[in-house]
């Protein structure tokens, strides 16, 4: 089934000739082909705008049926033919090549009709990049879409600087190592906030840019045979992902499964045989890791007894430290703090050593309480200072003034890590032309809220880097369970688990999940710092679990997540769990000894 945005695929396909130790056969390819034909297989809602033959030659049957195939008709040899020769090694070598008619290929041959619906809008490698940039200029003028756009190497090495225009010119760009290596030499490339990069590195993986911010995207294992349209099928895969709302390095990661599909036989082969479950299930595996486990059986348990529970509610975010009810800063403070939610503990030798408590106006209150206190003093003394442009200006000094406690002290671990994402903060709002009410007012104005804000917050510095969106979805649900009720999350279909340490503590504690892994299991137990797999292997895990408990209990997130942040004073870091104040001891596994995973990270 088709899900997320509509896409659109604009290019060409291809007539070519392969030989791979045996006969030569006749196979359709095409770069824009691939790639909607990758986007469905992803289970995303494709299609394609391309020439098209008057009478469709049998190789391409099987792909028309599976993805909508519009454009000006044509005859098959005006289509490009390839004569590509297979190695040994599954390299593809090109032996000779007739572009056909393909340069003729219009804007003005692009009816409105097909623009009319599209979210995402894609433009393969088509003969030129002056002729995608033609394209390029006539989407824009006629549709909201985000566009996106490839290149291939004889692009690159030919016009480098019209292909970094294109670049410039659309929101997500594709290309391979050896293409950026041609365009942009040893550079860094400019990726400007608001834009997506990916560059696909063969074994090695992708590097997925989200402005100047650079996550390696892990391939998905398979068994290669043919390594042609590997690249074209991780855009059509991160097109799908995106399309239906997941995290650009998610996306990548889906894209990564699709190719892992394509690469298995020559040609489309594979690609055809496969189904988005077979995709789905390939990139989900990648994030497991048979470590640690999901106990089903538990989760069944606990979300029997969640459902029956009425104190299991959504917190309003109300409160002493939180803006008043119709405070008309309340967004601009929701959004600076929120953002500031991590790493609330300090390490000695190896080892967690201590929470972090500090008091301020009188009070003593621990991490997180302390963050939302320590920005409503700023509400309240300095509130331009939550601005973007406030945010984007702030000096060390301000940035100290914003977390001291009443003796002048900052009790913050990594401040130096604060005061960066705080202006990178301001800094890509500012450059993304929004303020809190801004993004909030357009957010509403979508068919999903969260899904829209969140979108955009996977572009700004301490939100984006976060794959599964920790800060972001606390900030959803801030502002939807908050009296103002700045989001309707009776329209949001997309959100997912907070997943910060107290949940990963109660799900290890409980028997929501399991470490099998005994070196792990010490290592965890014994608080010590673990490294980034490790921590990555129980957050997923975790994650997971809680989606699966929501299920089971029927009872929705913004319950679920209060009830497991509550179970913090309950199952604390440094004291012995108090079991009989619980209203899950009756089915909890009491795996006391087991703590949070100890990793430093700007997520939780």
């Amino acid at each position: 089934m088709d899900t997320g945005l509509p896409i659109v695929v604009i290019g060409g396909a291809s007539v070519d000739r392969i030989r791979a130790g045996g006969e030569p056969r006749t196979i359709a390819g095409g770069a824009a082909l691939y790639t909607a034909l990758a986007a469905r297989r992803a289970g995303g809602n494709a299609s394609f705008f391309g020439f098209r033959p008057t009478e469709l030659p049998d190789i391409f049957t099987e792909a028309a049926r599976l993805v909508p195939w519009v454009g000006p008709p044509c005859e098959v040899t005006d289509l490009p033919h390839f004569e590509i020769v297979y190695e040994d090694d599954g390299n593809a070598r090109l032996v000779s090549a007739d572009w056909g008619t393909e340069e003729t290929l219009d804007p003005s041959m692009l009816g409105d009709e097909v623009l009319r619906d599209a979210a995402l809008i894609h433009i393969a490698a088509i003969h030129a990049p002056e002729l995608q940039m033609r394209f390029v200029q006539s989407v824009r003028a006629r549709c909201d879409a985000k566009i996106s756009a490839g290149t291939y190497g004889y692009m690159a090495r030919r016009a480098p600087d019209m292909v970094r225009a294109l670049m410039e010119s659309v929101d997500i760009f594709f290309l391979n190592e050896f293409e950026l290596q041609l365009v942009f030499g040893g550079e860094r490339p400019p990726v400007r906030p608001g834009q997506l990069l990916v560059v696909t590195r063969g074994s090695q993986g992708a590097d997925v840019w989200q402005g100047d911010h650079c996550t390696r995207v892990p391939i998905c294992p398979s068994t290669p045979v043919d390594l042609t349209g590997a690249g074209d099928s991780v855009c059509g895969g991160t097109l799908a992902g995106l399309a239906r709302g997941l995290h650009p390095t998610e996306a990548v990661l889906l894209g990564s499964a699709v190719a892992a599909a394509t690469i298995e036989a020559p040609g489309m082969e594979a690609l055809l045989d496969t189904s988005p479950r077979q995709v789905e299930e390939r990139r989900r595996l990648v994030r497991r890791d048979p470590r640690v486990q999901v106990n089903r059986v538990q989760v069944r348990r606990m979300g029997q007894v969640i459902a029956g529970l009425e104190t299991v509610q959504p917190f309003n975010f109300t409160g002493p430290h939180f803006p008043a009810v119709g405070d008309p800063r309340a967004l601009d403070y929701f959004f600076a703090a929120i953002l500031h939610q991590f790493g609330f503990w300090s390490p000695a030798n190896g080892i967690y050593a201590r929470p972090t408590w500090a008091t301020i106006d009188g009070q003593r209150l621990k991490g997180s309480d302390y963050c939302f206190a320590a920005y409503k003093r700023v509400l309240d003394q300095n509130p331009d200072q939550l601005l973007p442009r406030g945010q984007a200006a702030l000096r060390w000094a301000d940035t100290r003034a914003i977390f001291a406690d009443d003796e002048g002290t900052v009790p913050m671990p990594v401040l130096a890590t604060h005061h960066a994402l705080a202006r990178g903060f301001g800094r890509d709002l500012w450059e993304l032309h929004y303020t809190p009410a801004q993004l909030v007012a357009e957010a509403q104005a979508s068919p999903d809220p969260g899904a829209h804000l969140i979108s955009v917050l996977d572009h700004v510095t301490g939100y984006r880097e976060d794959p599964l969106r920790k800060k972001a979805m606390l900030l959803v649900l801030a502002l939807g369970q908050r009296p103002e009720g700045f989001i309707d999350l009776s329209r949001c279909k997309q959100l997912g688990p907070v997943v910060d340490y107290h949940i990963m503590r109660s799900c290890l504690r409980t028997g929501l999940v399991e470490v099998g892994d005994e070196a792990l299991r010490e290592r965890i137990v014994g608080r010590r710092l673990l490294e980034p797999g490790d921590e990555q292997a129980v957050r997923a895990a975790c994650f997971e679990a809680v989606e699966a408990l929501m299920e089971a209990s029927g009872r929705e997130l913004g319950a679920i997540d209060y009830f497991f942040f509550g179970a913090r004073k309950r199952c604390p870091e440094m004291q012995q769990p108090d079991c009989a104040r619980c209203p899950v001891d009756p089915v909890c596994k009491h795996d006391v000894a087991m703590f949070q995973p100890v990793l430093r990270t700007t997520f939780y």
